[in-house]
Formats: structure tokens, C-alpha cells, sequence
């Protein structure tokens, strides 16, 4: 086992860009942290997020206002969700659910069948509720979804934690650019808190699920995702690449807790721990 817990923080709605297959998707020309970020002009103020290496996941197009770093903390990279469809919850199942022996599964099954103890929180937890083995939490805003994973970082017992941001979702659908800044900031300090607390054995992974850019009027929008990765014990990192499919952060998670042959995806356990 390379980490002994490991925390997903889902900002969901924040998208990187059309993705290749945009145009079946009405979302031609969506990019939803450009837009946020070209809305603020240029004061819109990540520096935890660009620490990690935000603005190195596209320096061929660079950020307004959040630019590569020379030495990222973090690793980075881009996914794209494989699925035909573009609901919200499509990149959420893909990420997690895999094709088991007898029945579509999730890794929040999995997990807790195996013994690791799995929270999972988020605004809207219907499409979840047959993950009953998991710890299921309802979340109102971002300040929620920090008080969970603070709660869950003082305990010491090994598994995972997976926390939707909720604010990002209520700032896409109602186009709201100045919302979804300001919410992205709120959460850009408590992010550095957070990593602040985590300790070596730690893994955190940042991405979005879906993206939904407040600019157009399409929701959600086909685009790229954000990947990031940090544990304080990886002080040296490098680039992700283009992931071809969200499942490849449940690949990871299970692979690191030795169930790698449940997976979907193709891990990058490896390519953060070599």
C-alpha cells in the first residue's frame, strides 16, 4: 500500500476546455475556468491551486491570471470522460463503477467489502444510495465539504474519502460567473489548510466530474478535467498526460489498496509513486 488514506475532492462543474468530442455536446468553444477566470480580469487568486500545477495542465493555452509553475507540488493532468452520454452524473459512475463478475459495481462497494473504511459526501446523493457499505453524507456548501474533510484527516484509520463540492454545480447552472470565482477562491484556502494538516502517507487527488461553464447556456458542458495529485511525501513531480477516461482515478484508488484487479481504468499509481 503506497498511501495509507486517500482524499478526493470533486470540483465539480470545473471544466479545462472543449473536449474532442464537444460538438456532439452543443459545447464548442466551453471552457470553463477561461471564462471564469477572463470574467475576473485577471484577479481571480488561486495560489494553492496554481502551486499544484493548475496552470501547467494547459500551458499550450495558457490561464488568464493563473500561469505555469517552474516546480509544481503537485502532479497534473487532464481527463476525458469516455462516455457517450453527458448527464451529470455520467463522469461520477465512470469514475467509480467498474463491470463486476454479476452486476454493475462501485469501488464505493469494494472498498468497505475489503475492510477500508469509505466516506463518501456530496449535495445529491440519490444516484449513490445502493452504496450502502459506505458512509453517505449530506453537504448544503463548500464549507461543509471542508468540515467533513478536516473531520475525516484526524482519523487515523486507512480507506478513502470522496467529497463533492457543491457550489460550483449551483454557480454553473444559474451562469454565474462571479459566484463561481469567488467560490473557487473560498475553496483555494481551504485547500491550503488542508494540505497543510495532511501527512506523509496521505494522497490527495483534485478533479471535477463534470464541467459546466456559466457562460453558456448548454449544462453540463463537454470539456476537459482537471487532475491533480499531492501527497507531501512525493516532493518531485511531473505531468499526468491526457487521461482517456475518468475511471482511471478509481483504478488508482483500488490499486493502491490492493484490489487492482476490480478496476476499469488504467491506474497512475505508478507514475506517482516511481
Amino acid at each position: 500500500m503506497a498511501f495509507h488514506r486517500i482524499f478526493v475532492i470533486d470540483f465539480a462543474s470545473l471544466g479545462l476546455g472543449e473536449a474532442p468530442d464537444a460538438n456532439r455536446f452543443q459545447s464548442v468553444g466551453a471552457d470553463t475556468l477561461g471564462h471564469v477566470a477572463v470574467s475576473w480580469a485577471d484577479k481571480l487568486n488561486l495560489p494553492t491551486l496554481q502551486q499544484l500545477g493548475l496552470g501547467n495542465i494547459r500551458i499550450d493555452h495558457p490561464l488568464p491570471g493563473i500561469a505555469p509553475v517552474d516546480a509544481p507540488t503537485g502532479f497534473f493532468g487532464r481527463l476525458h470522460v469516455s462516455a457517450q452520454t453527458n448527464r451529470r452524473a455520467t463522469g461520477l459512475r465512470e469514475m467509480w463503477d467498474y463491470n463486476g463478475a454479476t452486476r454493475t459495481e462501485s469501488v464505493f462497494d469494494t472498498l468497505p467489502a475489503a475492510g477500508y473504511t469509505v466516506t463518501v459526501a456530496g449535495p445529491f446523493l440519490s444516484y449513490l444510495e445502493t452504496q450502502s457499505l459506505a458512509e453517505r453524507v449530506q453537504l448544503g456548501d463548500n464549507k461543509d465539504a471542508f468540515r467533513i474533510l478536516y473531520d475525516r484527516l484526524s482519523q487515523p484509520a486507512s480507506g478513502l474519502t470522496y467529497v463533492l463540492l457543491p457550489e460550483f454545480r449551483f454557480a454553473g447552472e444559474h451562469q454565474n460567473t462571479q459566484a463561481f470565482g469567488e467560490a473557487l477562491m473560498l475553496a483555494d484556502r481551504y485547500l491550503a489548510q488542508f494540505m497543510h494538516d495532511m501527512g506523509a502517507n496521505d494522497l490527495l487527488v483534485i478533479t471535477a466530474t463534470h464541467a459546466d461553464d456559466p457562460t453558456m447556456a448548454v449544462t453540463p458542458t463537454r470539456e476537459y478535467l482537471p487532475l491533480l495529485a499531492y501527497s507531501p511525501s512525493r516532493p518531485s513531480t511531473h505531468a499526468l498526460g491526457i487521461r482517456r477516461t475518468l475511471a482511471d482515478v478509481g483504478a488508482t484508488v483500488l490499486e493502491n489498496f490492493g484490489l487492482a484487479g476490480h478496476a476499469a481504468g488504467h491506474s497512475f499509481l505508478n507514475e506517482i509513486t516511481q
